[in-house]
């Protein structure tokens, strides 16, 4: 919304000091590597690997590979070698990959890890990884911090729908120890390697299994490479290609070429999304997914299902869920994920000085994002919740010229998402009706989707104008079923993006 340094202000009452970093990435840029296997003539799939302990060996994630096709690794972003799978630990989910006899020695300057560290991860402390961005041609990092899930193991933290499917395939083991993460992988960083803020190796880059809009992922513990170089096995499990579908932290992309230094040249040179992005915030697409999708995996679906219900059966009009899909951007190093309606744009406003979401039809419907990086650990959620929501109502009363607006108590709660991060979702209704240009009558309301953590606030804001009169002709018309809507088009597309505005905004989280 315009103006929104006045809630940075509100914000900034509540808040004290921001917290300093130390990794230097310098220390391990010519010890990653990008991996590339060739799933078929179309696809291939781009994931992170680093040297391990001799040039010629690389560890990265088994679920990156292929039964089919070849398998070739990037070295200091400049020289290309096949290489073949060496040793496979199924557990861990773990490959150790070997250049081919034959190819051209590995360029002068690779610097393979050597060892790695097994102490205790202190909670909240940062880790860093470093990998491959959807396949980009550079690598970035990736600051996650050390999450808490008891007992840390795989069992603990994957959603019941992924537990079963692994269970079926064998791997990763369910009981298998894990680094627990706040904070998702991005595509392409299966595989990456995790360091200490001191740049020791604890570990491999894995997960990113579906949670809502936003990813579960996980760290291998360095101490299974051990275990890894122990193994006989060199061969890829049964049921090997039905699991990689269950993961997001690789990335497949296009290399249609007629032959091999072709697709090379392609994979090098193809060009990716640039952020979206402030001084502070950050944001990636990351993938495109459903509504059913994400309210299947979501931890909390209430609000989406509730105005489900009351669409159907309290004005009965029926839209078309299965149809709704949305572009899901991540903040890389803050942790907050997004989802933008397909059909619309993630843009920063400087007029607006928000980030805001725009559809190029002027209809009042709009969703606002708002952030502010400082020392939240101190600040009391309910007061700042208060506070903003206050403001925000009477800037929109302001603006909408009414007397202001009334919380829906029914819409409106806060749960608690781990030790110290908090999420507030808010709904408001005008207190009078507005009339349009287009002579309708509106309702406006208001929903806003607030998180809380030690370090960060940020807000979703929407503004949903709903005409009365499509509440009497659905009366009227005894419903609308706008999975036909034949004469009704534009009422049912009008509604449905006042759902997907809504499930926009509901959906704003944290990064898991």
């Amino acid at each position: 919304m315009k103006k929104a340094t006045q809630i940075f202000l509100i914000l900034m009452s509540f808040s004290f000091f921001s917290k300093g970093q130390q990794f230097d990435p310098d220390q391990i840029k010519n010890s990653l590597v990008r991996v590339v296997v060739t799933v078929n003539e179309r696809e291939s799939k781009v994931l992170t690997g680093f040297v391990w302990k001799t040039p010629n060996q690389v560890v990265t994630s088994l679920h990156g590979m292929s039964k089919t096709g070849s398998i070739k690794v990037l070295y200091m972003n400049q020289a290309w070698r096949k290489v073949k799978i060496k040793k496979v630990y199924q557990k861990a989910d773990l490959v150790l990959l070997e250049v081919l006899p034959g190819e051209p020695a590995v360029p002068i300057g690779v610097a393979p890890i050597n060892n790695f560290h097994v102490g205790p991860i202190k909670f909240g402390s940062d880790v860093y990884a470093f990998g491959y961005n959807s396949g980009a041609p550079g690598s970035s990092s990736r600051i996650l911090r050390k999450g808490d899930v008891s007992p840390e193991t795989l069992n603990s933290l994957i959603p019941a729908k992924d537990k079963a499917a692994l269970a079926k395939i064998g791997f990763p083991a369910l009981d298998l120890n894990i680094l627990y993460l706040e904070g998702s992988l991005l595509p392409g960083f299966s595989g990456a390697p995790v360091f200490d803020s001191q740049g020791r190796l604890i570990g491999v880059g894995d997960g990113g299994l579906e949670k809502g809009a936003s990813n579960v992922s996980w760290i291998i513990p360095a101490k299974y490479i051990t275990e890894l170089e122990s193994s006989t096995i060199t061969s890829l499990p049964p049921n090997f290609e039905t699991l990689s579908q269950l993961f997001s932290a690789d990335v497949r992309i296009e290399t249609v070429a007629e032959n091999t230094d072709v697709i090379e040249e392609k994979l090098f040179n193809q060009t990716f999304a640039e952020p979206i992005e402030t001084d502070e915030f950050e944001f990636y697409p990351t993938k495109n997914r459903s509504l059913m999708e994400m309210v299947e995996t979501s931890d909390d679906p209430e609000n989406l299902m509730k105005f489900a219900d009351e669409l159907e059966e309290d004005i009965k009009i029926t839209l078309d869920y299965e149809g709704m899909r949305f572009n899901i951007f991540e903040d890389i190093n803050n942790g907050v994920v997004l989802a933008i309606p397909e059909e619309q744009e993630l843009i920063y406003s400087n007029e607006e000085e928000a980030f805001q979401v725009v559809s190029g039809i002027d209809d009042g419907i709009n969703i606002y994002h708002i952030g502010l990086k400082d020392d939240f650990s101190e600040t009391d959620f309910d007061e700042l919740l208060t506070s903003v929501g206050a403001l925000i109502n009477t800037n929109f009363a302001e603006r909408y010229g009414l007397s202001g607006f009334t919380i829906d108590e029914e819409y409106s709660y806060t749960l608690d998402f781990g030790p110290d991060r908090k999420i507030a979702w808010v709904l408001s209704a005008a207190n009078e009706g507005i009339t349009g240009q287009d002579g309708l009558t509106y309702v406006v309301y208001v929903y806003m989707t607030v998180l809380m953590s030690s370090e960060k606030t940020f807000m979703s804001i929407a503004t949903i104008p709903i005409p009365a009169e499509f509440i009497i002709l659905t009366a009227t018309l005894g419903g609308l079923d706008c999975t036909n809507p034949g004469i009704y088009g534009q009422q049912c597309e009008y509604m449905e993006k006042v759902f997907e505005t809504f499930s926009a905004t509901h959906l704003t989280t944290f990064a898991y």
